[in-house]
């Protein structure tokens, strides 16, 4: 179950009324045997947050939240959510 958003810069609870889910595959390490290959990792950002970012997976970096491209700025860079 979720207990809060998902961007690390806040602490807003899990409320299901409002928000955006998101959903993707759980990272498998070098070496490590998948225990279900139909993993996945759910996280949920907040009402305001998901107005303002997104969430997506990177290759070898893991989920990141970024801003949305219509209220990107040129200073703000994506920030690391888990570890891929």
């Amino acid at each position: 179950m979720y207990s809060r958003c998902a961007n690390p810069a806040c602490e807003r609870p899990f409320d299901h009324r409002q928000g955006k889910f998101f959903r993707f595959p759980r990272s498998i390490h070098d070496g490590e045997l998948p225990a279900n290959t139909h993993s996945v990792q759910h996280f949920w950002l907040c009402g305001d947050c998901c107005e303002i970012y997104t969430l997506s997976y990177r290759n070898d970096e893991g989920v990141v939240i970024a801003p949305l491209l219509e209220t990107a700025s040129r200073r703000e860079v994506p920030r690391l959510v888990t570890v891929g």
